[in-house]
């Protein structure tokens, strides 16, 4: 396999012309399959569904009752504040209602223009819109003292009030909601506003929306900085022009052909996949870092003869190189048996893009040598400076291994420690700054309003049951009785059930609280009600009767306080319900998202430990050396466990915006760990001892392993600036992994193969480095 890699080498030097060419040609159709795919918008799905199981049990359920009832989570939520009580105001109101309902992307429009209050009049009953009372003031006072629409509609304090408007239930993917979106908010803007009154938008589909809007323009403005900062530090490290930018424009190419590939097999971009563009820099720029150093040694022993020179690289590089490659690619195809789709797929574009990166590597990136005068390719890396670190880190290992296993392991230990904490956790908000207006905007709706975040409880009797039963004592008090504890949850701002309209009106009706005492009582007062005006019960009964839901909005409390709360509205309800035959199921969109959410964490945690697994079991088959393999397996999980002591440290829970950084660790550490081994088994092959081999490892493999780490953590530590809680969070958790990793491999790893790496050991000779 060495000889065929090395005629490869040779072969591209010769030929580079028509290599360049299969180069190009290969780019042009990768640009063009994007090209083609992004006609149809950007191919992303955000959804809560995409984070669920595939047609598990609880989403094929949200999906059967929103088949029912319409779906909750499609409602862009405009929040109006100031002086409600003025006759502009109201007039404001009016407009901005007509002027969404106008619209054919909206389905429906909730606000106080079209809310309903009861009120008794004598013995009757009058449904009426508050804003029909002539005194502006005393309709928001009236509304905001309601409690069907205090948090819905209206803040209990009458300055804010939310306009819902519910767009197009066909509407999913971010492609689809982003231009609807757009239309409400740009409808809301072009209406003038009075004095003292603002508007701001907020609701699900609005910052599932801006969140693609925010990434976009991010990756834009961070993209050429990272670059400029990736190519300016490989100019210095390569002191190169030519050389130094030739493993950042392979990287490049790299890219753009995996998403050729991955966009022409119809792939949809989740919250996990998106990262497979910066995996394949990373993987990508430390295999082609460690060629051109490779190549830059050889050209210097082989007197500017560039064929022999490549041919020599790929003979020595080429197997490490397809050892790193296929073996994390073999790690992330592992995640196939994951449970959630995300994941799935997550790990079916890794193993491809990490492929598809090797093969850009080793065609790419030996044709651009291949043009680069020998003049302009430079000598050997290795300077003064690199020469004293590496010979101190060897005299250290080498005198002291046990005591730098202790010290590795104790680090190891304390890391675990101080992670011990991190729990998994979702939110809306976990995108977002605290100064963005959108942050503003949700936590005004969560303590001004009810929340945005809908949640419910879906009672249902079976096809048997009476048509109306949903509607009796027996089923109407434990509903109350749920509803009123609901109530009490400190994430759950506004609720509403059939229940509490039942004992509304019955408490106009008579004076007396709770349900009436019998299903006739009850069918009457619903009667008398209904004759008096429309009543907002549609979104809460079945047509037939025989299903009712408690609706709920919750504040963005996090994805453990929403469990929490399903958990104790499942238990409380199969007390209530008992002996009822009814069937309770407790969902929602926010709900199925933290589910969701959870499930993907400890899927991924799983998951890294599989991918672990696999990556040991190909390096033992790749190897042949199970000694060797095991060695190199364990330095590989000191990058995940001090990215998880960071999250510790700062107080942060494992979220969608950080558990992306494992996957890098994962990634990076068994590039660089293969890299060490490889050479270091070759330089024990050429019958050198363990001391002399470390020796020559630490000034081959160990400067490209340092020149990777320096370039990334410089290019991706900027991110730390950004003002996406995503981003910013990438960049931090990246640079302490590469960093980790970095110490893993020149530190643990020399250890652990000077005390366990004992065979055929020979008397000390001192060779010279290459």
């Amino acid at each position: 396999m060495a000889e065929w890699f090395a005629w490869w080498g040779r072969a591209v030097v010769e030929h580079r012309v028509r290599a360049l060419a299969l180069s190009v040609l290969l780019s042009l159709l990768a640009a063009a399959a994007i090209g083609m795919r992004l006609r149809d918008g950007l191919p992303v799905d955000f959804t809560p569904q995409a984070l669920f199981m595939d047609k598990g049990d609880d989403i094929s359920r949200l999906q059967e009752i929103e088949a029912v009832f319409g779906r909750e989570d499609n409602d862009v939520v405009l929040m109006v504040e100031g002086d409600l009580g003025t006759v502009e105001a109201i007039a404001f109101l009016r407009d901005l209602h007509a002027d969404l309902e106008a619209l054919d992307v909206v389905e429906g429009v909730d606000s106080l223009v079209d809310a309903a209050t009861v009120r008794a009049e004598g013995e009757l009953l009058v449904v009426e819109a508050p804003l029909d009372d002539a005194d502006p003031a005393a309709a928001i006072a009236r509304a905001a003292s309601d409690p069907a629409l205090a948090g819905l509609v209206i803040g209990r304090a009458g300055d804010i009030t939310a306009v819902r408007v519910r767009l197009d239930r066909e509407r999913e993917r971010v492609a689809d909601l982003a231009p609807a979106v757009a239309t409400v908010v740009e409808t809301a803007r072009a209406r003038p506003t009075p004095a003292g009154i603002t508007v701001q938008a907020t609701g699900v589909p609005f910052i599932r929306s801006e969140v693609v809007d925010l990434m976009i323009d991010d990756e834009t403005r961070f993209l050429p900085l990272v670059a400029v900062l990736f190519a300016g530090t490989c100019l210095l490290l390569f002191r190169r022009f030519w050389s130094g930018l030739a493993p950042l424009f392979v990287v490049l190419v790299a890219d753009l052909w995996v998403m050729g590939a991955l966009l022409a097999s119809g792939a949809v971009l989740n919250v996990l996949s998106v990262l497979v563009p910066t995996l394949v820099v990373v993987i990508g720029l430390s295999d082609g870092v460690h060629i051109v150093a490779r190549y830059r040694d050889e050209l210097a022993d082989r007197a500017g003869d560039r064929a022999d020179a490549m041919a020599a690289t790929m003979r020595h590089m080429a197997m490490a190189t397809f050892l790193t490659s296929f073996t994390t690619a073999a790690g992330f195809a592992s995640l196939l048996v994951a449970k959630t789709q995300v994941v799935r797929d997550f790990g079916t574009h890794c193993a491809v893009a990490v492929l598809i990166s090797w093969i850009a590597v080793m065609l790419v990136l030996p044709t651009w040598l291949a043009f680069v005068p020998t003049a302009r390719v430079g000598g050997s890396l290795q300077t003064e400076a690199g020469r004293s670190l590496f010979e101190a880190l060897h005299r250290l290992v080498a005198r002291h291994p046990a005591p730098v296993l202790v010290t590795c392991l104790g680090m190891v230990v304390g890391a675990l420690w101080l992670g011990r904490d991190v729990q998994s956790q979702s939110s809306i908000l976990e995108m977002y700054q605290p100064e963005h207006p959108t942050f503003r905007a949700v936590h005004d709706a969560d303590t001004r309003l009810g929340g945005i975040v809908p949640v419910f409880v879906y009672i249902e009797l079976p096809p048997e049951a009476d048509e109306g039963a949903v509607l009796t004592p027996e089923l109407l008090r434990p509903m109350a009785a749920l509803e009123a504890e609901l109530r009490q949850r400190p994430e759950v701002g506004w609720a509403s059930s059939p229940a509490s309209w039942v004992a509304r009106i019955h408490g106009l009706l008579t004076g007396a609280e709770g349900i009436p005492d019998s299903r006739e009582a009850v069918a009457q007062e619903l009667l008398l009600a209904e004759m008096s005006g429309e009543l907002p019960l549609d979104a809460l009964l079945t047509d037939d009767r025989r299903g009712a839901r408690i609706l709920m909005l919750t504040q963005d409390a996090g994805g453990r306080a929403l469990m929490e709360t399903k958990a104790i509205a499942e238990a409380r309800a199969a007390e209530l319900f008992a002996g009822t035959g009814a069937r309770v199921d407790v969902t929602g969109d926010g709900l199925i998202a933290s589910s969701g959410v959870a499930q993907l964490v400890d899927d991924l945690v799983r998951s890294v430990g599989l991918v672990v697994v696999v990556i040991l079991v190909t390096m033992l088959v790749l190897l042949r050396d199970l000694r060797l393999a095991l060695i190199a397996a364990v330095p590989n999980l000191v990058p995940l466990v001090f990215t998880l002591a960071t999250l510790g440290v700062l107080g942060e829970d494992l979220q969608i915006t950080n558990i992306v950084s494992f996957t890098v660790a994962v990634g990076l550490a068994v590039d660089d760990t293969i890299h060490f081994v490889v050479r270091y088994r070759e330089e024990r092959d050429h019958g050198h001892d363990v001391d002399d081999a470390l020796h020559r490892t630490f000034h081959g493999a160990g400067r490209a392993i340092v020149l990777t780490s320096v370039l990334l953590v410089v290019g991706f530590g900027v991110l730390a600036w950004s003002d996406l809680t995503s981003t910013r969070w990438f960049g931090i958790l990246s640079a302490v992994t590469m960093i980790a990793a970095l110490l893993a491999d020149l530190l643990l790893l020399p250890a652990l193969l000077h005390l366990f790496d004992r065979r055929n050991r020979q008397a000390p000779t001192r060779s010279s480095s290459r």
